[in-house]
């Protein structure tokens, strides 16, 4: 690998590490909402929001993983 494709793989590790934190702190985000008590919550409103918190935290680990994918081949040249 060059140089420039060295830059831009490290680039995108920097971008998966911030996307997969970005996800980790709205799944947290939505946790709490399920979480507090608020007038007119329902149980379909709470299972709403753990499924998105699930969906969203898979997102974050997806971005993770080719966080560490990058990383690994960035090692590796």
């Amino acid at each position: 690998m060059n140089e420039r494709e060295l830059k831009n793989l490290k680039h995108k590790a920097i971008d998966y590490q911030r996307f997969s934190f970005i996800f980790m702190f709205l799944s947290v985000f939505l946790y709490i909402g399920t979480l507090i008590p608020f007038q007119g919550k329902t149980a379909a409103k709470s299972e709403i929001l753990t499924f998105g918190c699930l969906g969203i935290m898979i997102i974050a680990l997806l971005f993770f993983w080719r966080m560490k994918a990058a990383k690994k081949k960035l090692e590796q040249n």
